[in-house]
């Protein structure tokens, strides 16, 4: 009875410890999630402090003297470079400028020849390719437009044709044009027996058969002349032209054959 009534009086001890046990737990867990925290706000913190030593290192660095020799060095480059660009500016301004008031004042003209006349005076085929006898009259001229420079012909050279076969070569020697004059050169060009082939042969038959027998005329001569009467100028002249005559009579068509050029100095 006495055991059975201690056991019944005193508090359930095992049953009452058992009951607290969750709690114990529970606060076990509450503790470690607050050293858990704790344990990396001092790592973080720790991190952060390691971070601003880092920093504070990179700020202590000494930092390199600034330079002024070599800023100096580099600025009187550039200054220099400005100043000659400048400069080349300038002399190539006053170098047009110069070139335009010499070709508004002295206005130079560059010589050249031309065909002023012309005239076929023979004609013969003989219907087998080739021409028995040829015979044309040329008026070349020479001529000098500048006003203050005597020029001088070297090299003159007229070469007549027919369906690209070549029929004369008309030459002359070293002459002078004075300043504002013209030289007239008169040529017979005459021509015996030149084959045309077969292509020449039909361009023949049809300018027979037309009425209009068309001739090429190329040439060129070598110039020299002053400008200003300072400066030298030596160049080509080149002209390259039809002439078509009627036939029988022989007259020219109206042609243009001047190995002039719209442009001042060629």
């Amino acid at each position: 009875m006495s055991s059975s009534s201690t056991r019944g009086g005193e508090p359930p001890g095992g049953g009452g410890s058992h009951a607290h046990g969750p709690r114990v737990h529970e606060l076990e867990s509450h503790l470690d999630a607050h050293q858990t925290e704790e344990s990396r706000t001092r790592r973080g913190g720790a991190h952060d402090h390691e971070h601003d030593h880092e920093q504070l290192r990179v700020h202590e660095q000494p930092r390199r003297p600034y330079n002024f020799r070599r800023r100096h060095r580099s600025g009187a480059l550039e200054w220099a470079a400005a100043v000659l660009f400048t400069v080349l500016a300038v002399v190539v301004l006053v170098g047009a400028v110069s070139i335009l008031v010499v070709v508004l004042l002295l206005q130079p003209r560059a010589p050249y020849v031309a065909v002023r006349a012309a005239s076929l005076d023979r004609l013969v085929y003989d219907q087998l390719g080739a021409l028995d006898d040829v015979q044309l009259s040329l008026r070349v001229e020479a001529r000098n437009d500048n006003a203050h420079s005597v020029a001088i012909f070297s090299r003159l050279e007229c070469r007549l044709a027919f369906a690209g076969a070549a029929l004369v070569v008309l030459r002359a020697d070293t002459f002078r044009v004075p300043a504002r004059g013209a030289l007239p050169l008169a040529y017979v060009a005459s021509a015996q027996g030149a084959p045309l082939g077969v292509a020449g042969s039909a361009a023949m038959e049809a300018a027979l058969r037309d009425g209009f027998v068309p001739f090429g005329v190329e040439g060129e001569a070598r110039t020299r002349w002053k400008v200003a009467g300072l400066v030298a100028v030596n160049q080509w002249t080149r002209l390259t032209c039809q002439i078509r005559f009627f036939w029988p009579n022989g007259t020219a068509l109206p042609f243009k054959c001047s190995s002039k050029s719209k442009f001042v100095f060629f």
